[in-house]
């Protein structure tokens, strides 16, 4: 089942999940999961990983983690900081993991933080979204007229957690039953009688900023650690083979490959096994 944990920064409190090992020197491996997932986005893996010290964060303004203070955006390069500080709370290093927005961060913190990172896997992400610089001003413009517009008393309500399920197995990208009730179990709370998500409204916010393409090469070139991308043929990139192509060239060392299943493949209990084989033996091998 994994224990909750909480990682008391001196900025905010990151929850997560742990699965220890009974092996108290194992190898570390650290899991950041996608935009509105939470930590439970990795319970479909853990079983496969019970040799290894394995914690899965909830991202802030996700899961049980704190939220970012009112007037705040979510940033990933905050995301950054908080992985890093996390990180930084032990002197081992550790095998970073990152699905989605995770994978995103996860380079990111390759990146500026060498030392701590001893390898990194992406699931089914190349890298940060981008836009082109004359797109910036309208960019801000447009998240800062939903931020001023933004009110705590606004939120969507359900009146069972069963009718969240459904949502979430219909949401951005499609999810199996099995795997949206894990994320919901995590994601929802009730109170007063109804069920509402405990992520942080902002969350739903446009960026106010992205990087352009040289930004993010800037970042890649930047990743000396041994890299497994492994991108799922039915996921986000499977009309974008071009720019999988693109962004796996950066890489200074780079395996890519392309695995069964949808976007969050990692956590469908029809191909995680397939997914944890590929970590492992990556892993076993660097």
């Amino acid at each position: 089942m994994g224990r909750d944990v909480v990682f008391n920064l001196a900025h905010t409190n990151i929850a997560g999940i742990q699965w220890l090992s009974q092996n108290s020197s194992a190898l570390k491996i650290l899991s950041l999961h996608g935009w509105l997932d939470n930590a439970a986005s990795f319970r479909t893996l853990s079983p496969y990983f019970s040799d290894f010290n394995f914690t899965a964060l909830d991202f802030a303004g996700h899961g049980l983690s704190d939220h970012r203070p009112l007037g705040s955006f979510y940033h990933l390069w905050d995301y950054v900081l908080d992985t890093v500080s996390v990180l930084n709370l032990s002197n081992q290093s550790s095998w970073l993991v990152g699905h989605s927005m995770g994978g995103a961060v996860a380079m990111m913190v390759a990146a500026v933080a060498p030392e701590k990172v001893r390898g990194l896997i992406i699931l089914d992400n190349m890298g940060p979204l981008t836009n082109q610089p004359e797109e910036r001003v309208v960019t801000l413009q447009k998240a800062i007229r939903k931020m001023s517009k933004h009110r705590l008393d606004r939120f969507s309500q359900y009146q069972t957690k069963a009718d969240m399920v459904l949502a979430r197995m219909n949401g951005f990208t499609s999810l199996s039953q099995e795997a949206a009730s894990l994320l919901v179990e995590r994601g929802a709370e009730q109170q007063a009688g109804v069920w509402s998500w405990r992520h942080d409204g902002k969350l739903t916010f446009p960026s106010p900023y992205r990087m352009d393409e040289a930004g993010v090469e800037a970042f890649i070139s930047e990743i000396k650690c041994p890299t497994l991308a492994l991108v799922a043929e039915q996921g986000i990139y499977k009309d974008s083979i071009s720019l999988v192509k693109k962004r796996a060239s950066q890489f200074p060392w780079l395996t890519l490959k392309w695995v069964a299943g949808n976007h969050h493949f990692h956590l469908e209990p029809e191909t995680a096994a397939s997914v944890a084989d590929e970590i492992q033996t990556f892993i076993d091998l660097n």
